[in-house]
């Protein structure tokens, strides 16, 4: 079952891959967003502040 795409990648979520949602409740593929907030510290989708300290508790999978 597909879900929706990851805007880093434009590649589409599958069931049970791994996925990381941001403080703003957007959601990407863990190692996209986790190489892109290695140089922005913002979400690529609203452009919100991502508070790294915060990123362990949104962790999570479809």
């Amino acid at each position: 079952m597909k879900i929706r795409e990851c805007c880093i990648c434009m590649v589409d979520f599958e069931q049970n891959e791994p996925i990381r949602y941001l403080p703003c409740m957007h959601y990407y593929h863990l190692s996209c967003i986790d190489d892109w907030l290695m140089r922005s510290f913002t979400c690529p989708t609203c452009m919100e502040p991502v508070d790294a300290a915060l990123l362990s508790s949104y962790d999570n999978q479809p």
